[in-house]
């Protein structure tokens, strides 16, 4: 698997009546992503509220994704769950979908150490049908996938990287450093996206994705080639603003929000999200008209 650049973390289209998957506007917005450019799709990941839908759902949600997309872009799926069994089960069906890789995030809930993350994953790792990128998210899961035990992991054959939704820059640049060249790290916190590409980050899982695809993939490719003064101005002007409009209500909603805003209507956030209110409605509202006003349409 050849995967570097941005990443879409997909959020899900669910129909409002029934809280069922919406698989016509799952399509048309996998065929907007795919595109524009990106360089790899996410479904099944915590934008897409995961833990709020079923294994069917989920299922359907990567079988769909990884149709449309066609081997024109890498599809990474959310394998996400507390128990091995659950996982596994999920890694199987994104195989037989055409998945190019499983996402398996740190078990929550539950309490654990360091040894008992190792074998969660070693012994997912072992089984697995796809290779596995280790999924670091502690505000979320409580269990943080320590840097030493990164290292470990990453010696398994079938590990083949990180997303670190940590937000910590420190870890960040330890595990771009303390691993394998080949091992694969991403950056999920979209705020570090320059400062993480200067440590030598392999690409970006960015939220901001779902609704500016196309500047997301720009401001990688920028970077890459060595134009930091485009991917700052990039940074500044869409990435800066946008994460702090989505920073006091919940990501999955304010990400569908706005991509209705942006002309596909994705659904509401499921429960146990809320709706937005009015008054959070029109902050982001204000906040992508900001956004927008800067760019032509055809470069967002």
């Amino acid at each position: 698997m050849n995967l570097a650049g941005t990443v879409v973390p997909m959020a899900t289209p669910t129909r409002r009546s029934r809280r069922a998957v919406d698989d016509t506007a799952l399509r048309k917005f996998t065929r907007g992503l795919v595109e524009a450019g990106v360089h790899g799709l996410f479904p099944g990941s915590s934008i897409g509220e995961f833990p709020s839908l079923t294994a069917a759902q989920n299922r359907q949600v990567i079988e769909t994704v990884a149709e449309v997309a066609d081997g024109r872009t890498n599809v990474l799926a959310g394998c996400c769950d507390t128990s091995v069994g659950a996982v596994l089960d999920k890694i199987s069906s994104a195989e037989d979908a055409g998945a190019d890789a499983a996402v398996v995030v740190s078990p929550y809930y539950l309490t654990t150490t360091q040894p008992g993350l190792e074998r969660f994953f070693t012994t997912i790792a072992d089984q697995s049908a796809l290779p596995l990128l280790l999924y670091n998210i502690p505000p979320l899961t409580g269990n943080e996938i320590g840097i030493d035990l990164v290292g470990d992991l990453a010696e398994h054959d079938n590990i083949v990287g990180l997303k670190d939704t940590s937000g910590d820059l420190n870890y960040h640049y330890r595990a771009v450093s303390e691993t394998p060249e080949d091992f694969l790290v991403f950056q999920g916190a979209t705020q570090l996206a320059t400062a993480s590409l200067g440590v030598g980050t392999d690409g970006l899982i960015a939220g901001p994705a779902n609704v500016f695809p196309r500047v997301m993939t720009d401001l990688y490719e920028a970077y890459d080639r060595g134009d930091l003064v485009e991917a700052q101005r990039l940074m500044q002007t869409v990435v800066t603003p946008f994460v702090g409009a989505t920073s006091d209500v919940p990501t999955a909603a304010a990400l569908k929000y706005l991509v209705k805003l942006d002309g596909l209507d994705i659904g509401s956030p499921l429960p146990p999200l809320p709706q937005l209110t009015d008054e959070e409605q029109t902050a982001l509202t204000a906040a992508y008209r900001r956004i927008t006003d800067q760019f032509d349409k055809q470069t967002l």
